[in-house]
């Protein structure tokens, strides 16, 4: 037998090993629409859904031409943006895994379908409980971003494994796990979002979990995935973090009196690029980026593609570590 194909078994051990105990955790406790949220808490005052610091415009010229409202007002609208977007994407990936699981994808991984399984059904709750909370706060659902619409269409699988579809949905859930979970560390956030947010977190961390295990098992099958992820990582986690900063239409929404808010190409640009959010994203990506190192999507060919994105002063320090 060949080293290579005992890599390959001991890579589905442990795929197997990982996926055995995410159902024993996720068949122990699952997430309840009822008894997890403090669904009786009254909202009796204007409130924080966003540690301040990690609103938008803080560390910016804009904070001191915003009022408390308005700066309440777009924690709140940011925050809903968040899980508008956790509506859409987590509709969409029971949708493609359910048609993947009935199209007979890992036949050969009896365990993984089980998996997938539950993956879906969590994902279900998810989206109710994100639909009940956004009506919690009397808000409405942001529509879905364009760049969704086709998203599994736009990154289907290559090889005998849908790989792409499962790493892609592991990055942005890993990215917006991190952003919701940084966004309500602080005690005057209102205990509805932190709750929605934590309880999400914890069934979050399987699903990023099973993915992780998944490329790191399988990475070795589908030589063309493996390419796409190493030279298309670092332009997809680009955009994800920009993306999740904020989104015009919160401005909108909030109806800053300062007329400087009007600018909104200005605006953005600021807060995007200020040395405060440069210090925000690094918190952010350092963990998702020693797992891109360790599991082989991190490729030294593609250095420059991770410079070019904003990225080299994070890859080098852990690389540094990990070396």
């Amino acid at each position: 037998m060949s080293q290579l194909t005992h890599l390959a078994q001991d890579n589905i051990k442990r795929l197997t090993s990982v996926t055995e105990r995410l159902i024993a955790s996720s068949e122990k406790r699952p997430m309840s629409t009822l008894s997890d949220h403090p669904w009786d808490v009254v909202v009796t005052e204007p409130p924080y859904l966003r540690k301040k610091e990690r609103i938008s415009i803080y560390g910016t010229e804009y904070w001191d031409k915003a009022s408390e409202e308005e700066i309440r007002r777009l924690s709140v609208e940011e925050t809903i943006t968040w899980w508008s977007a956790f509506v859409h994407l987590e509709s969409l990936v029971v949708e493609y895994y359910m048609r993947e699981l009935n199209d007979g994808a890992f036949k050969d991984l009896p365990l993984v379908r089980d998996y997938m399984t539950h993956f879906v059904k969590e994902e279900l709750v998810h989206t109710l409980v994100f639909k009940k909370a956004i009506r919690y706060y009397e808000k409405d659902i942001y529509p879905m971003p364009e760049f969704l619409r086709s998203f599994y269409d736009d990154n289907a699988g290559t090889g005998k494994y849908p790989l792409m579809a499962v790493y892609l949905t592991m990055v942005i859930e890993w990215i917006a796990d991190q952003y919701q979970r940084l966004d309500v560390d602080a005690d005057y956030v209102h205990p509805m979002a932190k709750t929605v947010v934590h309880e999400h977190w914890k069934e979050e961390m399987r699903h990023i979990k099973w993915g992780q295990s998944m490329i790191q098992s399988l990475i070795h099958t589908d030589d063309e995935f493996k390419r796409h992820a190493q030279e298309l990582t670092p332009v997809y986690v680009r955009q994800l973090i920009d993306q999740g900063v904020t989104n015009v239409e919160c401005f909108e929404k909030v109806g800053f009196a300062d007329p400087a808010f009007q600018d909104t190409e200005r605006l953005l640009d600021t807060v995007i690029y200020s040395k405060h959010r440069k210090n925000l994203n690094s918190e952010l990506i350092r963990p998702l980026l020693h797992y891109f190192i360790t599991s082989g999507v991190y490729d030294e060919a593609y250095c420059d593609i991770w410079e070019m994105q904003g990225f080299a002063d994070d890859l080098n320090h852990l690389l540094k570590k990990v070396s």
